[in-house]
């Protein structure tokens, strides 16, 4: 038996870098859909070499042939995102399609004559998941909460319960970053539309 034992250190974790659009490590950014791709082309032109790009991206090296044609792409790319924001959707006819007014509708509904049922729509325009904000108001005021379709194809969240106002309060203080405020909260009573506050 040997006096000294080797000390062996244990093998430490590898650091692996992101790209931040796609949250994909930048060697499986190939794999991603075209338009995914492009999105995350700006970030792997500053971070990555040329010949790093054409020996990892196979799938997309028509982009990447030369320097050139890689700064081409990108003058493109911005040109184009700017294009598709500002143009309006039309419909068949050749109406336009109105943008949807930033409102949250909160309908009180009444079932077996003394049940109610709060339904919250509109939470999705201000960038809300929907899941979440049933989830929050189900452990907030202890009761049933979910998503569900309307027949209509929009989601909503109902709540077992009448909390019109509560609810209104709580989505204002919990979600602030996305500058929810009082004109935004609409009732709905017997089809009919009123502010709420």
């Amino acid at each position: 038996m040997a006096d000294e034992e080797e000390v062996v250190e244990p093998p430490r974790p590898i650091e692996v870098e992101y790209e931040p659009s796609s949250g994909m490590p930048p060697e499986f950014c190939e794999y991603l859909p075209k338009e995914d791709f492009l999105r995350t082309l700006p970030w792997l032109s500053e971070n990555r070499s040329l010949e790093w790009l054409q020996e990892n991206c196979k799938k997309y090296e028509k982009y990447f042939k030369t320097q050139d044609s890689l700064d081409e792409k990108l003058k493109n790319l911005t040109i184009a995102n700017k294009q598709k924001e500002e143009a309006p959707k039309i419909l068949p006819g050749g109406k336009v399609k109105k943008k949807q007014k930033p409102e949250i509708l909160i309908e009180r509904s009444v079932r077996n004559k003394r049940k109610c049922i709060t339904t919250v729509t509109g939470l999705d325009v201000f960038g809300i998941k929907l899941a979440e904000a049933a989830k929050l108001l189900g452990k907030k005021f202890a009761c049933g909460s979910s998503v569900v379709k309307h027949p209509t194809g929009v989601s909503q969240v109902e709540t077992q319960g009448d909390f019109q106002f509560e609810i209104a309060e709580l989505i204002m203080e919990k979600y602030k970053d996305k500058n929810i405020q009082e004109e935004h909260f609409f009732s709905v009573v017997k089809q009919k539309k009123s502010p709420l506050f």
